[in-house]
């Protein structure tokens, strides 16, 4: 609409945030610019109220659709998933799995002290994968940060707007109270003399006020969200800002810091290990050392009690000549008893003989 173009000058002497209006805040310089916009709502034509505003209402719709759009491909939330998984990364190492030692090969030769040996190797291929994680995640945290930069430009160009949309709707606001306010009070004098006018006149200035009222109404709740959209998008923004900056902070602070301690990490973990090789083999050699020189003399005693010793001890000597008196007596005893029981047969075969012949005879 041509009249779109009228340039006013501030409208809050004249509406309220509240969206009260006070027709006597016009200048009487601007009261024939606002006087043109309330000319548009003709109560011969049903639309005008309808089309009152209308246009405003929809560059609003145009300029939201515009905003969804430029933002759809690309999400600020992701930002704050990958800071997540860039933490989880971070998280990932374990500087204790680096209790490790640079001598693999010669530890692994020594079986007290396979136990040391940490397999180095999968512990760097997994730090070399979180490594390559990082990067990449690194990179999609650095394109998100660009693309918040772009969100809040977005939200900026869409909040400057909305401020200049808020004062354009504002005008039909006050034209259109202009126009109510004269709408009532033709209608207060139609209906203080309704002879002099026709009943359907009369309903229809009433309804073409009430239908204006409303149309307002709806006006100032549509600047009520306006309104309300300029403090949802300063909080867009300033999440993308606190969003963009903590990771600019992991980036450029956290990172190298990391890197930096994971790699420390490494080098103290690899020096208290040599530390332990170097104690373990004193260890060693020590016990050698010694278990050695007890066996030695162990083995000395052993050797000086053997030679002193006779082939045959006096003790045995005593026990193998005790053993044969002992034997020697038993045999003697033996033959003796069977001396005694052949005797004994002999006469007792006599007298069975004896008695034998007897009972022959007999």
């Amino acid at each position: 609409m041509e009249n779109n173009q009228i340039t006013l000058p501030d409208n809050s002497l004249v509406i309220s945030k509240e969206g009260n209006v006070n027709l006597e805040q016009i200048p009487a310089s601007d009261l024939a610019n606002y006087q043109s916009l309330s000319n548009q709502l003709n109560e011969n034509d049903s639309n005008s109220i309808i089309n009152f505003g209308a246009e405003i209402q929809q560059n609003i719709s145009k300029q939201s659709d515009t905003f969804l759009n430029s933002v759809r491909t690309y999400n600020s939330g992701e930002v704050g998933s990958h800071i997540n998984e860039l933490l989880t990364e971070l998280n990932y190492i374990d500087v204790d799995e680096l209790n490790q030692s640079g001598f693999k090969k010669f530890i692994s030769a020594i079986p007290f002290l396979k136990n040391l040996v940490v397999n180095v190797e999968k512990i760097f291929q997994k730090y070399d994968k979180v490594t390559a994680n990082i990067d990449k995640i690194s990179n999609k945290v650095k394109a998100g940060m660009i693309n918040s930069a772009k969100d809040n430009a977005a939200l900026q160009t869409m909040f400057e707007s909305n401020v200049s949309q808020i004062k354009e709707i504002e005008k039909y606001i006050i034209a259109g109270n202009i126009k109510w306010k004269q709408v009532t009070e033709e209608l207060a004098v139609m209906e203080g003399n309704p002879s002099n006018y026709q009943d359907y006149q009369i309903s229809d200035k009433r309804d073409f006020a009430q239908r204006l009222d409303k149309r307002l109404a709806d006006m100032k709740i549509v600047r009520f969200i306006m309104m309300q959209t300029l403090a949802q998008i300063r909080v867009v923004q300033s999440n993308n800002t606190s969003i963009a900056e903590k990771a600019q902070s992991i980036l450029t602070t956290t990172m190298p810091v990391w890197k930096n301690q994971l790699t420390l990490a490494v080098a103290l973990q690899r020096q208290k290990q040599n530390i332990e090789v170097q104690r373990r083999v004193s260890e060693t050699t020590n016990t050698i050392l010694q278990k050695n020189a007890e066996m030695l003399r162990q083995n000395s005693v052993e050797v000086a009690k053997e030679n002193e010793n006779t082939i045959v001890s006096l003790d045995t000597l005593k026990m193998t000549t005790k053993s044969l008196i002992d034997t020697l007596s038993e045999v003697k005893q033996i033959h003796q008893q069977g001396a005694e029981t052949r005797r004994q047969l002999d006469s007792g075969l006599q007298q069975l003989e004896t008695e034998l012949k007897k009972s022959v005879v007999g």
